[in-house]
């Protein structure tokens, strides 16, 4: 095997294991007149490597995916974790946003997913009628593991990196 690609391999573990790490994620919308929304919402993972967010129809971030499906997703470092601020290892998405009909067998997958890792919480909030369950489905992204360290993710699975410096190896 050659080195560039056991490098990418361990890249890529390396970006699975930090995006394994997360329970919630930051949440960058737009509203249907322009206006930017950030906020922060709990989640679970999917197999494919898309995001679920089950949501209050209450929230801006809702009303705003609804009229406008891109969103951002980003999963950074703990600041009191990291040795620079300006260097946080990071994730960053460009999603497209889906909503999950309640009567689909997803749903109900899905919902088991969010009892298992919130608890009884859950039960409450799957019952509340206002809330919506969101498929963000990631097109691309970037992966930052420090200065200098900064890669595009494409292809099928978003599995492709490509180092942002083209000088530099992967």
């Amino acid at each position: 095997m050659s080195r560039e690609i056991t490098s990418q391999a361990r890249l890529r573990a390396d970006m699975q294991a930090f995006r394994a790490g997360f329970t919630s994620l930051f949440l960058a919308t737009v509203s249907a007149d322009g206006v930017p929304e950030a906020s922060a919402v709990p989640m679970v993972m999917g197999d494919a490597g898309e995001f679920y967010i089950y949501v209050s129809a209450l929230s801006r971030h809702t009303s705003n995916l609804e009229s406008n499906p891109q969103a951002g997703v980003l999963l950074i470092q703990e600041e009191q974790s990291a040795a620079n601020a300006f260097a946080r290892e990071r994730l960053s998405y460009q999603c497209r946003a889906a909503g999950i009909p309640r009567d689909s067998p997803r749903f109900s997958d899905i919902m088991g997913a969010f009892g298992e890792r919130f608890g009884t919480i859950m039960q409450t909030l799957q019952n509340l009628a206002d809330f919506r369950l969101i498929c963000l489905t990631p097109a691309s992204g970037t992966y930052v593991r420090g200065f200098a360290q900064a890669w595009r993710l494409s292809g099928p699975g978003l599995d492709d990196l490509q180092h942002l410096n083209p000088a530099r190896d992967g």
